[in-house]
């Protein structure tokens, strides 16, 4: 699955973004490093919540593989404060907003810091 291939599961399927997401990245981390750049190379054109939220879940994947991030994620951020778990009091998003890694508070998106962790 591609980063393209993800965004429009993600959009058509918004109810379970995340299973989709959870997806990717296991299929990313048992891919090889040729299937891997193939499957980051081409991403979202524009801003979004769901963008800003793929944009760093790739920078943060490769990151942690040691490869080059493609371009387009330095360009795209979500436009308002996201919260990818639902996060209704204002402790939780606190939390969430200071313990978000950096390749995710960059882009005005809000997580764990186990975000990417995978059981």
């Amino acid at each position: 699955m591609t980063v393209l291939e993800l965004l429009g599961a993600c959009h058509t399927d918004a109810e379970h973004f995340q299973l989709h997401i959870n997806a990717f990245v296991d299929d990313f981390r048992a891919a090889t490093a040729t299937a891997r750049a193939a499957m980051v190379q081409d991403g979202a054109a524009r801003d979004g919540t769901l963008e800003g939220l793929l944009a760093a879940v790739v920078s943060s994947l490769c990151r942690e593989a040691g490869m080059p991030t493609p371009a387009w994620v330095g360009r795209i951020h979500s436009p308002v404060p996201f919260f990818a778990f639902p996060a209704r009091s204002f402790a939780l998003r606190l939390r969430l907003m200071l313990e978000s890694p950096p390749a995710f508070r960059c882009r005005n998106v809000f997580v764990p810091e186990n975000y990417l962790s995978r059981a």
